[in-house]
């Protein structure tokens, strides 16, 4: 299995560890997303630190016997009941109108995730304990004589729940966004630790994919995020004029314009290990 290590925790060793599969593997769509987010960071640790017992015993390792705290409810337990909608969500929303559409929208998501689960005949869970036992039976982790695991790569929705076509499309699209993601991060790492975030840089594909050890095709891939996310722009020429990533051969250079402000106002960077 392999993981990712997150922040630290008042956890034992301070360090809980979350599977690299789990945002790409779709099931954050269709499950209570922070509470299973969760969950899967206790089952990535109880396996990679061979942590044994059940449920309760591993949570007592990890969390001193309060785990709420850790799953957004401070005071809570493992038998407290399940969070579809983050009530934090709202206080960003400006109009009454807007708040009004988001719990809409939430309802329906969390009405149609329960009747998916329904017809596949898998367990509606109504508290974290039950999410639990909901997703060792989706098969996202299993326990065997108190030995906890997980399977990589973890099998995603479409293998258990009847979706449509467009739902497994987004899954995929998902996929390989985080499949990819990592030249991204790789990219904007260096322009962000190595270069300190500079105004512009007169560069090239090839030259780029020299300095962030990327290939070109990566760095093509990952400039073409950041251009979407309105980032940054490429310019060319005397006069200046902007220029579209498809038409410049990897050897041509050009001057790669980043706005910091609007990439630091609207992006977060994940550092996977």
């Amino acid at each position: 299995m392999s993981v990712d290590q997150d922040t630290n925790h008042d956890s034992g060793d301070g360090c809980l560890s979350m599977h690299n599969g789990w945002f790409s593997s779709g099931w954050p769509s269709y499950l209570p997303q922070h509470q299973a987010m969760m969950l899967c960071m206790l089952f990535g640790t109880a396996a990679v630190r061979g942590l044994r017992g059940s449920l309760d015993e591993v949570a007592q390792q990890l969390f001193n016997g309060e785990p709420g705290a850790f799953f957004g409810r401070r005071g809570g337990t493992l038998d407290s009941p399940v969070v579809w909608m983050d009530d934090d969500e709202l206080e960003y929303l400006e109009t009454d109108e807007e708040k009004d559409q988001f719990c809409t929208d939430a309802a329906e998501h969390r009405a149609r995730c329960e009747g998916l689960f329904r017809a596949a005949g898998v367990a509606v869970p109504t508290t974290i304990r039950e999410l639990a036992d909901t997703m060792l039976a989706l098969g996202i982790a299993t326990v065997q004589d108190g030995v906890w695991s997980m399977q990589d790569p973890i099998p995603g929705p479409e293998t258990v729940l009847d979706l449509t076509d467009a739902e497994r499309a987004g899954i995929a699209d998902t996929r390989r966004i985080w499949e990819s993601g990592s030249a991204e991060s790789t990219l904007l790492n260096y322009l962000t630790d190595d270069l300190g975030q500079p105004g512009e840089v007169f560069t090239s594909v090839d030259r780029l994919a020299e300095a962030s050890k990327l290939s070109e095709d990566d760095v093509r891939y990952a400039l073409g995020r950041m251009i979407h996310e309105n980032d940054v722009r490429l310019e060319r020429g005397s006069p200046r004029a902007q220029v579209n990533l498809d038409d410049l051969k990897n050897h041509e250079r050009f001057h790669l314009v980043a706005d910091w402000q609007h990439f630091n106002e609207n992006r977060i960077m994940i550092r996977r290990g």
